[in-house]
C-alpha cells in the first residue's frame, strides 16, 4: 500500500486494479446442510487431535476434516493427491516454527500408494505423525474392499521394516484387535487414549503412525441387517428428564444420531434410534442421562430385565393406512419435477422408484442426481423429467423457473438457493416434509438459538404457488408406520396425490416391490402420504390417537388445589395455552422434586412475570416464556437426589426395554461425584438390580439444603442454591421496574441461566460467569451484590 500511493500519482492508470473488498452477505435460510460423517463414524473419533495440531487433509473421508472445526481437527494447512499424504511437509518444515505434523491417511490410500509418502518421509528425517484409520472398506465410494488389502499384524511389520521409530494402535475393541497378533513393539491402547497417543508420538524424533483401527460403521450396519444372527451392540437412550442439554455427548462423538429436541423443560438431547450405528461414543458424555439395553433371558429369575408398555420397533406396522382414496390425475403428462432432501435417508432411492413406476406406465423418464458428499448427510437433489416420447423432455437438468413440482422431502435443503433456483410461484407446485433433522452443526453446537421452522416453510412457499401441503413425514414414518426410514416416502404419496407427479398408484405399488426393501412398510408410508392430500383429518386424528411413544404430559387432574387456582389465574391473564401447558408439566415436576410448596413458589413467580409484562406490552409473552422455564430449570438442579429418583423413572426404563425384542437388560452409565472425587475417570454400568437403593436415596431429598445433607455442601450444589435465590430476587426487582424501554434488557437477564447446563465441572464454570453477570445487575438494581 505505501509504494501503491507513491506511484499512483505518476502511472496509476499502469497498476493492477485494488481487490474489491469483501462483503458479508447474510443469508436468509437459518442453516444449511454440509456433508458430514455417519453416525458411529470412526473419522468422528480419529480426525481429533491435540489442540495446537498442524495437520495435512487426507483423501477420501478423510477430505470432510476440512468442513470441520479446528478446535477438533487441528489447523489444516494442506491437502494433497492421492500419495502425496506428507509429501508437502517434508518441503515445508524447514521454513516453518512448528516442529511437527500430523498427515491423515486412510487405509484404501495407503494400500494404494501412500505407504510409499511414509517411506518418502522416513528418508527426509522429518518429525511426521501418520494418523492411519484401518477400517476395513473404501466408504467414500460405497464400501468396496481395498486393493492389496492386508491384514493389522502385516501392516504393522511393513511400517516397521520401513524404518517407522514407533506404533501405537487405538482400537474400539482391543480385545479384536489384540487377536490380530500384532508385532513386539506395537503399543496397543483403548481409543479413549486416542489423543494421549498423538501426544506422544508428537515427541518422538522422526516418522511415527498411529493406527486406529474400527470398522466402518456404514459397512457393520449392513452386516447386521445381512446377518441377522450377528451379535449387536447394547442401544443407547438418554434420559430426557435427567439430561441437560449440555451438549457434551455431541462434543466427544460428534455423531448425527445425538440430537438436540425441545421440550416443555428445556433443550435436551436424543439418540436418533433410527440412524444410530451403535457406536456408543456418545456414552462418554459426562452426565448420568445414558442407560443402555440388550435382550436378556426371559427367565424369572432375571432381576434386571425390564418389560412393560407399548413397544416400538422397526419395521411393525403400527396403524393401517385408509384403503379408499380416490385416484389422482396428474396436472401435466410432461412433468419436470425437483426433489430436495438429505443424504443417506434414500433421495436417489425415492427419485428411481418414482421414475420406476414412470416407465411402468409407458412414460420415458431422464434424471439427475447431484450428491457429492451427501451421502453423509448434506443436500442432495434429484430432478426428475417425464415426457410420452424422449424429445420432448430435453436435458436432464431444470434449469431457472423451470419445475412444475417441488418435493421438500427435507424443508433445510429445499430452502436453499441451489433448490429453490428452479422453483417458479407462477408454476411450481409443492409439496413437502415439516420436519426438521439436526444439521451437523445444530448437533455439534446444541447452544445455538434452534431453527425457526416457519421461516424456512415460508420461504420455499414464497417461490412456489400458493397452496402448499405439508405433513409432518417423520412423525407418521415413526408413529403411523413404524418404520422411521420410509419418511420420504410419505412425501412421495403426496406429490402423486396432488398431481405432481405423472403416474398411477398400482406403478408405484409395483415399483416399491420390484425396489425389494421394506416393502410392507413403505407401501403403507405411500398410502399415509395419500392420505395426507386427500382426506388431511384422517391423519391428524392417527396422529393424535398415536402420539409420540412415552411422551410425557403433566396429570394437572392430580396436583393440589391451590396449584391448579395458580395454572387458572395465569390463564385469567391471557397467557397461551402452550404457555400453561409447559407451566405445567414444569409444576408437575417441581413438585416430585421438592413437594407443592416449591411449586407454589414458581407459579407466584410466573403470575408476578406475565403482570409486569402485560402491564408494559400487552399481548407480549417473551419475557414470561423465558422466566418461566429459566425459573424451572434453576430450581430444580439435578443432585444426588432427583437424579436417583429420575432414574427410576418407569416410564424411562420402559422405553429403553422397547428398544429390544423380549426380555430386556437395561443399565445405568454412571460416573457418581463421589467416585470422581476418589480418582475414577470413567463411568460404572449398574443394572436395574440397583433400582431400590436409588429410590431410597430418592427419598432422602427430605435432607436437602439441611445441615443433615451430606452432599450440600460441596460447590457445586452451594452455588446451585446461590443461583436459583439471586436470579429469583433479581428478576423481582426487574419485574417491580420493568417499563416499555428495559423490557430488552429483562428478557436478555431473564435468559441468563441458559448458558448453565451440564454436570460439576461444567456447570460450575457456566455458574460462575452467570453469577458475575447477575451480581452486576443487582448493583445497577441497587441491591445487595
Amino acid at each position: 500500500e505505501p509504494l501503491r500511493a507513491a506511484l499512483t500519482d505518476r502511472i496509476g492508470h499502469l497498476l493492477t486494479p485494488r481487490k474489491p473488498e469483501r462483503t458479508r452477505i447474510d443469508l436468509t435460510v437459518l442453516e444449511s446442510r454440509s456433508p458430514a460423517f455417519c453416525s458411529g463414524c470412526p473419522h468422528n473419533r480419529s480426525t481429533r487431535v491435540p489442540e495446537g495440531s498442524l495437520v495435512g487433509a487426507g483423501i477420501g473421508c478423510h477430505t470432510m476434516a476440512l468442513l470441520g472445526n479446528d478446535d477438533r481437527v487441528g489447523e489444516i494447512v494442506c491437502l494433497a493427491a492421492m500419495g502425496n499424504e506428507g509429501a508437502p511437509w517434508i518441503g515445508m518444515s524447514e521454513f516453518v516454527d512448528t516442529e511437527h505434523f500430523t498427515q491423515n491417511l486412510g487405509d484404501g490410500t495407503y494400500f494404494h500408494s501412500g505407504q510409499l509418502a511414509i517411506a518418502a518421509a522416513v528418508d527426509a528425517k522429518v518429525n511426521i505423525t501418520f494418523k492411519l484409520l484401518h477400517n476395513g472398506h473404501i466408504a467414500m465410494t460405497g464400501g468396496q474392499l481395498p486393493p492389496g488389502q492386508r491384514g493389522l499384524a502385516d501392516i504393522t511389520k511393513m511400517l516397521q521394516a520401513q524404518g517407522v521409530a514407533r506404533i501405537i494402535v487405538t482400537s474400539d475393541d482391543v480385545r479384536r484387535t489384540r487377536d490380530d497378533h500384532l508385532p513386539t513393539g506395537v503399543d496397543l491402547w483403548d481409543r479413549a487414549r486416542l489423543i494421549e497417543a498423538q501426544e506422544q508420538l508428537a515427541t518422538t524424533p522422526g516418522t511415527t503412525v498411529l493406527i486406529h483401527d474400527q470398522p466402518c460403521a456404514a459397512e457393520l450396519r449392513r452386516h447386521r441387517r445381512r446377518t441377522p444372527k450377528v451379535a449387536t451392540p447394547p442401544r443407547v437412550l438418554i434420559n430426557d428428564r435427567v439430561c441437560e442439554g449440555c451438549g457434551d455427548c455431541s462434543e466427544r462423538s460428534a455423531c448425527l444420531s445425538v440430537q438436540p429436541i425441545e421440550t416443555p423443560l428445556g433443550r435436551r438431547t436424543r439418540i436418533d434410534q433410527g440412524s444410530c450405528n451403535l457406536d456408543q461414543s456418545c456414552v462418554d458424555g459426562d452426565c448420568p442421562s445414558f442407560l443402555t439395553v440388550v435382550p436378556a433371558p426371559a427367565r424369572w429369575w432375571n432381576r434386571a430385565s425390564v418389560r412393560s408398555g407399548p413397544t416400538r420397533r422397526t419395521g411393525v406396522l403400527l396403524v393401517a393406512p385408509p384403503t379408499d382414496l380416490p385416484e389422482p390425475t396428474p396436472h401435466r403428462k410432461a412433468a419436470k419435477v425437483r426433489l430436495a432432501g438429505v443424504g443417506g435417508t434414500g433421495v436417489v432411492t425415492a427419485a428411481q422408484i418414482v421414475a420406476t413406476a414412470a416407465m411402468l406406465d409407458g412414460l420415458d423418464v431422464r434424471g439427475l442426481d447431484q450428491t457429492g458428499l451427501s451421502q453423509k448427510a448434506g443436500p442432495v437433489v434429484s430432478d426428475l423429467l417425464f415426457g410420452r416420447d424422449d424429445t420432448s423432455i430435453g436435458g436432464n437438468h431444470l434449469g431457472a423457473g423451470q419445475a412444475d413440482g417441488l418435493i421438500a422431502l427435507d424443508a433445510i435443503v429445499a430452502g436453499a438457493e441451489a433448490a429453490l433456483a428452479a422453483a417458479s410461484p407462477d408454476l411450481t407446485r409443492l409439496v413437502g416434509s415439516r420436519s426438521i433433522t439436526p444439521t451437523v452443526a445444530m448437533v455439534l453446537h446444541p447452544e445455538r438459538t434452534p431453527i425457526d421452522p416457519e421461516a424456512v416453510l415460508q420461504r420455499i412457499e414464497g417461490a412456489c404457488q400458493p397452496g402448499a401441503c405439508w405433513v409432518d413425514a417423520e412423525a407418521v414414518a415413526e408413529r403411523l408406520v413404524g418404520a422411521p426410514a420410509t419418511a420420504n416416502l410419505v412425501v412421495i404419496g403426496m406429490a402423486m396425490q396432488a398431481g405432481i407427479l405423472p403416474v398411477t398408484a398400482a406403478s408405484m405399488t409395483s415399483a416399491i416391490e420390484l425396489n425389494g426393501v421394506s416393502v410392507a412398510a413403505n407401501h403403507a408410508a405411500f398410502a399415509w402420504g395419500r392420505a395426507a392430500v386427500a382426506d388431511s383429518a384422517a391423519v391428524t386424528d392417527a396422529l393424535a390417537d398415536n402420539p409420540a411413544p412415552f411422551t410425557r404430559q403433566a396429570s394437572t387432574t392430580l396436583l393440589p388445589h391451590e396449584l391448579l387456582a395458580h395454572l387458572e389465574e395465569l390463564r385469567g391473564a391471557g397467557a397461551p395455552d402452550e404457555l400453561i401447558a409447559s407451566a405445567a408439566v414444569r409444576v408437575w415436576e417441581l413438585v416430585g422434586f421438592d413437594g407443592d410448596r416449591l411449586a407454589t413458589v414458581y407459579l407466584q413467580g410466573v403470575i408476578r412475570a406475565a403482570s409486569a409484562e402485560q402491564r408494559v406490552a400487552p399481548g407480549s409473552w417473551t419475557l414470561t416464556e423465558t422466566y418461566a422455564l429459566e425459573q424451572y430449570r434453576v430450581m430444580a438442579y439435578k443432585d444426588e437426589y432427583e437424579v436417583a429418583r429420575l432414574l427410576v423413572d418407569p416410564t424411562t426404563l420402559e422405553a429403553a426395554a422397547s428398544l429390544v425384542d423380549g426380555p430386556a437388560k437395561v443399565s445405568w452409565k454412571l460416573h457418581p461425584p463421589v467416585l470422581r472425587a476418589l480418582g475414577m475417570e470413567r463411568k460404572i454400568t449398574i443394572g436395574t438390580w440397583a433400582a431400590p437403593g436409588l429410590a431410597l436415596l430418592a427419598k432422602g431429598k427430605r435432607l436437602r439444603g439441611t445441615p443433615l445433607d451430606p452432599f450440600g455442601y460441596s460447590k457445586v450444589r452451594r452455588a446451585e442454591r446461590k443461583l436459583a435465590a439471586d436470579y429469583r430476587s433479581t428478576m423481582d426487582q426487574i419485574f417491580q421496574e420493568l417499563t416499555t424501554e428495559n423490557l430488552g434488557r429483562g428478557i436478555e437477564v431473564a435468559s441468563l441461566p441458559a448458558t448453565v447446563r451440564g454436570y460439576e465441572d461444567r456447570k460450575l464454570h457456566a455458574m460462575v460467569r452467570v453469577d458475575q453477570a447477575l451480581a452486576s445487575e443487582r448493583t445497577r438494581a441497587g441491591l445487595h451484590p
